[in-house]
């Protein structure tokens, strides 16, 4: 069997300098983050010429994109690779004797002001992905988008970057949100956690390894206190996962109960996903990537499926090719039916061919009737798809001019419930 190789392709500002480089190159780290930071990458180069610190020295602006290559892996002919993205150079360090130079990458672009200059704003009548949108076309990236894109009439952006405001939005609304290759990428982190597992990594496969288990950070429910500003009022939500009496309780501001619920189950996984995770090394293998789902074994009770949060891709000539990941146990929260909202008009029933009947009251929201009549909130779109004109005609009598995808919706309008 041939021998197994790991390459680092390195192109620096869209030209192929792997060949020029590789025998310079030290050591090489990529961190790739499934949300909440960017993707770095560091390489360590020799600089015994004083080429790096000299002609080659970098200036702002300049990229690096990066490609994994193994070939002949766990067993020949298995050739695969691993396309890291674009990183822009933020971080130059050199040291002697021996001279070297440190060069470091990150996946956030560095000639705007996306990361860096702290601004308020108010948005209104506006949506998770709207907002997003926005924010990734002044950062000069595109924006891909899957999952829930939640109505929001009006949220502060106060003292906050544009990629912090990004990050702590989703994570309002778990939404994980990733920044790969000049683009911005968005997912439900709850539909990934229930994909099937990519792989299995036994015990055995581990050089190192750390588990943690926090039985007091479990929690059985979540209670959400939540104002609304147009009554005055202070409202309470409440969802539980289990029988048990540990309540997590928040106090946070919602725009509906609706928002309440999304924010409130959002909260409890993000403590949830936190009661169980390990850390372990094993040999680098291009198929390790944040944000999938493994299976790991040999752990005795600790083994199932695991969610991977971080996965550092390293190799020097004294270590190989090597992984650090970090991963949390899959942790979900199933679908639950909003609380009953007071006032709840009566559903007339129909035929197969009409639909049932469904007249609006006070403080109705399509994920509230969704989840009383088709037994989970997220079939909303199917209403508001179904009803759009009479919602349209509705928001338009009341001076709007749109329904804001259905976020608008009045008492008096009659709904034809899909079957």
């Amino acid at each position: 069997m041939l021998a197994r190789r790991a390459e680092i392709v390195v192109n620096y500002n869209g030209k192929n300098v792997t060949k020029k480089i590789n025998n310079y190159i030290l050591s090489f780290d990529y961190t790739d983050n499934a949300s909440g930071s960017a993707d770095t990458v560091t390489i360590k180069l020799s600089d015994r010429g004083r080429t790096w610190i000299g002609s080659w020295i970098p200036v702002q602006g300049d990229y690096v994109t990066i490609t994994i290559k193994i070939s002949d892996w766990k067993k020949e002919g298995d050739n695969r690779k691993l396309n890291c993205g674009k990183f822009f150079l933020d971080d130059l360090t050199f040291s002697g004797p021996p001279s070297t130079a440190s060069i470091g990458g990150i996946s956030t672009p560095i000639v705007v002001d996306f990361n860096c200059t702290e601004k308020s704003k108010t948005w209104k009548k506006t949506t998770t992905k709207g907002i997003l949108s926005e924010i990734a076309k002044k950062a000069g990236i595109k924006l891909y988008y899957s999952g829930e894109n939640y109505s929001i009439s009006e949220l502060e952006q106060s003292a906050q970057t544009d990629m912090a405001f990004a990050f702590e939005l989703c994570k309002k609304y778990n939404l994980a949100m990733k920044l790969y290759n000049s683009k911005l990428v968005v997912f439900d982190q709850t539909d990934y956690e229930k994909k099937k597992a990519k792989c299995k990594i036994d015990r055995s496969e581990m050089e190192s390894w750390s588990a943690v288990k926090s039985l007091t950070k479990m929690y059985d429910g979540v209670q959400i206190s939540y104002s609304d500003s147009k009554k005055n009022k202070t409202y309470k939500y409440k969802y539980k996962v289990s029988k048990g009496s540990r309540i997590l309780k928040i106090t946070e501001k919602a725009e509906s109960l609706q928002d309440a619920e999304i924010k409130a189950k959002s909260k409890l996984l993000e403590y949830n996903r936190k009661c169980q995770t390990v850390a372990f090394k094993v040999m680098g293998d291009t198929k390790y990537i944040a944000s999938c789902v493994v299976e790991l074994t040999g752990l005795g009770k600790l083994s199932g499926n695991y969610y991977l949060d971080t996965v550092k891709h390293s190799k020097s000539p004294s270590s190989g090719y090597k992984c650090d990941i970090t991963a949390h146990k899959v942790a979900t929260v199933p679908g639950v039916k909003v609380a009953s909202q007071p006032k709840a008009a009566k559903v007339k029933k129909t035929t197969k061919n009409t639909g049932r009947k469904y007249t609006t009251v006070s403080d109705d929201t399509l994920w509230g009737i969704s989840s009383k009549l088709l037994g989970t909130g997220t079939n909303y779109t199917k209403i508001y798809n179904k009803n759009k004109s009479a919602i349209e005609s509705a928001a338009r009598k009341h001076g709007k001019s749109s329904s804001g995808n259905g976020h608008w919706l009045y008492p008096g309008t009659v709904l034809t419930i899909p079957g």
